[in-house]
């Protein structure tokens, strides 16, 4: 079975112009862009955290990001074993919002903590973590093994929005073991940097959803048919 037929039976597609010039470009452009905006919170620190509050724009683009990419998993990925899928994406962005950041009695309140009674119940707690890791072990873990042996781009975009994540949670270890021994402007710089990561890694999350965005059966006949067109007469 060769590399794009065995993409197609794991509904997985390396998206419309993977590896152009337009989609290194990209790249280029969102690694620079990333950069420069880590430079700035390390130069101006207690400026940048006015964006990084509770309810803030770093945490409010974090849990779009997530949202997005659990609604489109859940909506287009096909079969029942990419459910834990968009249920650890919307979970993740749950967990970027808190009730108490919005006024009692509004909309976002009610449904952020009706979410979070709900996810108190421990059937509720049992059922997806038998969904998820069910999941990742049945489906996620062998898939995710061929997405890096062929370096796959969704995976390698998957990769790095874990790299960032990690990096992320290490600062947050690092500034409470040395709370008391770090000033508090690089207490802020710290704060402001793990947050900015985080956004990082929702970004990357959605990115990753949206490279491995599965074809649908009319783009694959239209593809065949187009392949058909071109074939050697002879």
């Amino acid at each position: 079975m060769t590399y794009k037929t065995d993409d197609q039976a794991h509904g997985l597609s390396n998206g419309p112009g993977a590896g152009t010039g337009l989609a290194r470009l990209t790249i280029w452009f969102a690694a620079v862009t990333g950069i420069m905006l880590l430079g700035a919170i390390v130069i101006w620190p207690e400026q940048a955290a006015f964006f990084n509050q509770e309810g803030g724009l770093f945490e409010t683009v974090s849990a779009v990001c997530l949202l997005v990419a659990g609604v489109v998993a859940l909506w287009r990925y096909p079969g029942v074993t990419r459910l834990y899928i968009g249920l650890t994406f919307l979970l993740l962005a749950e967990r970027e919002l808190e009730a108490g950041v919005y006024p009692e009695g509004s909309l976002p309140f009610l449904i952020l903590d009706g979410l979070d009674v709900v996810l108190d119940v421990n059937v509720v707690r049992v059922f997806l973590a038998c969904v998820i890791l069910g999941g990742v072990i049945w489906h996620g873990a062998p898939t995710g093994w061929r997405a890096v042996k062929r370096r796959a781009p969704f995976m390698i975009a998957f990769m790095a929005a874990g790299c960032l994540a990690v990096i992320a949670q290490l600062l947050e270890e690092y500034t409470g073991l040395h709370s008391d021994a770090l000033s508090t402007v690089m207490k802020t710089r710290l704060f402001v940097m793990e947050e900015t990561l985080e956004m990082f890694f929702s970004i990357g999350i959605l990115a990753s959803v949206l490279i491995g965005w599965p074809k649908s059966k009319s783009d694959e006949t239209s593809h065949d048919k187009d392949s058909r067109a071109f074939a050697d007469p002879s």
